[in-house]
């Protein structure tokens, strides 16, 4: 099979996805550790070759012309089909390799994905996992990682989720605030109660279990956090209830420093998923490591 003399420079091929996916010379310069010049050249001879423009270039940015798009649809299919193949080799041959990159929120790694990755790793000599811990509401918005373990899909396009279950959570307090505050005992008496949550946002509500549908109880209070860790500090010092994933709590609970109230009767909506990039052909280490947390999940 022969090729035309442009598609025979490969390396103007990929300078060009690069572009057309950044929008930007400056942007995939940085990617190819280069200059903008020199992309700009590059863009240049590979159109000349071609015969046809591929960028609208004007103050406002980049964009790609008709043939430009269809060229760089072209380009990805090409890019997915070698990428599998890859993979494919690279399972056979080596197995799980290289990093293995996580990203989830800070709790959920601190409590649950630390010690699961120790596990995981140890049968894996020739693999390095990094867990990246962020906020739970910059997770979402995070690229560039293996695996996601987030509440909420990612608005990453391709990307193909798994649901890992219900995220357990629990109300509790410290014994010194219900000693002095009284012990809550139904939903509605939290409306009395300094209850601690994310309030930033706007009115929070709790769910707890009725008849017919879930009874949401819009909850209030002097402290306010977006992190489960500083609701839990502020809990352990007597300030008020908090609602939190029973696993950021477990040790307090057990060391009778928090105690659960409305054990019974309040529900965990909540639940957890693990998103990763569609693909024909998952790597090794994201397919075993996808598996490994089901699995563990489910036994605990």
């Amino acid at each position: 099979m022969s090729f035309t003399a442009p598609l025979r420079d490969l390396n103007k091929l990929n300078t060009f996805v690069r572009v057309a996916q950044r929008r930007s010379f400056t942007k995939a310069a940085a990617e190819l550790r280069t200059t903008p010049s020199v992309i700009s050249k590059r863009i240049k001879e590979l159109e000349e070759a071609l015969g046809f423009t591929l960028l609208n270039r004007s103050t406002h940015g980049l964009t790609l012309t008709d043939a430009g798009e269809g060229l760089f649809q072209n380009c990805l299919e090409m890019l997915a089909k070698v990428d599998d193949y890859v993979t494919e080799r690279r399972n056979i041959e080596a197995g799980p390799f290289g990093t293995l990159r996580v990203l989830a929120a800070s709790d959920y790694a601190q409590h649950v994905l630390a010690p699961l990755t120790i596990r995981f790793g140890k049968s894996r000599p020739g693999l390095r996992v990094h867990v990246a811990a962020m906020p739970s509401h910059a997770v979402a918005a995070e690229d560039g990682f293996d695996v996601i373990v987030s509440q909420h899909k990612p608005p990453i396009p391709g990307l193909v989720g798994l649901d890992l279950g219900a995220i357990r959570h629990v109300i509790c307090a410290s014994p010194a605030y219900l000693q002095k505050s009284g012990r809550p005992k139904a939903p509605q008496d939290l409306r009395e109660h300094n209850c601690l949550a994310d309030f930033y946002g706007g009115p929070k509500t709790w769910p707890f279990q009725n008849s017919a549908r879930p009874l949401l109880i819009e909850v209030k209070g002097s402290l306010s956090s977006d992190s489960n860790a500083v609701l839990i500090e502020m809990a352990l010092q007597g300030s008020g209830i908090i609602r939190v994933p029973f696993y950021a709590v477990k040790a307090e609970i057990a060391a009778k420093k928090l105690e659960v109230v409305l054990k019974n009767l309040s529900l965990s909506p909540e639940r957890l998923g693990v998103y990763y990039a569609k693909g024909k052909r998952l790597p090794a280490k994201t397919a075993e490591f996808i598996a490994f947390l089901q699995s563990s999940l489910e036994e605990s």
